[in-house]
């Protein structure tokens, strides 16, 4: 995470910056600078439960004395199951409790979902709602649904740097649709196409 982190500040290709390349350095310094400045923390746990996220929410808010901007959730499936029981049934549980973490906090919170591979035998690849693992709520409960598809997984053409944002659902701003863009792995950026 630091590292693609430091590869969005500097834009140093991050595999340059994990290898230590020494004519890098200065800038990687100066993105270290920059990366203490961010207000920002991570909480890193291999599989916090819901009430570990809620607490690290809390934690964060009583250390900044105010608000924070947002909370991003690296991913659904890593979150424990509360039993043995449905597994639809338990990620919808664990989607409604994340979602009472936003509500309750006035946060946007962002979560990472694994979806089925059920795509990778048709002709069209791109992903949709159907396709979301163990779902359970996760549709009726968020307030947007964003999925991403790159064409050069499948194509293997390493010149197509293109990235779609399919929208499957907006509460929020009500449009639904996709957004290409350019994506730097590399970097860790995303571009809006030139016009």
């Amino acid at each position: 995470l630091n590292a693609r982190m430091l590869a969005r500040i500097t834009g140093v290709d991050a595999s340059m910056i994990q290898t230590n390349t020494q004519c890098y350095w200065e800038q990687i310094a100066q993105g270290i600078v920059q990366m203490v400045e961010l207000p920002w923390k991570v909480y890193k746990h291999s599989s916090p439960t819901t009430t570990m996220i809620a607490s690290a929410v809390r934690r964060a808010i009583a250390e900044n004395g105010c608000s924070i901007g947002a909370v991003f959730i690296d991913y659904l499936q890593q979150i424990p199951l509360e039993s043995g029981g449905n597994m639809a049934f338990e990620v919808g549980k664990i989607t409604r409790q994340i979602r009472d973490i936003a509500k309750s906090h006035k946060i946007p919170v962002f979560l990472g979902c694994q979806i089925n591979r059920g795509n990778q035998t048709t002709a069209d690849k791109r992903p949709n709602r159907h396709l979301l693992r163990n779902s359970g709520e996760i549709f009726e409960v968020c307030d947007q649904l964003i999925m991403l598809y790159r064409d050069a997984v499948y194509t293997k053409d390493s010149s197509d740097h293109t990235i779609e944002l399919i929208v499957e659902k907006n509460r929020l701003y009500g449009k639904l649709g996709t957004a290409t863009m350019l994506c730097d792995l590399s970097t860790s950026k995303f571009l809006n196409l030139a016009r």
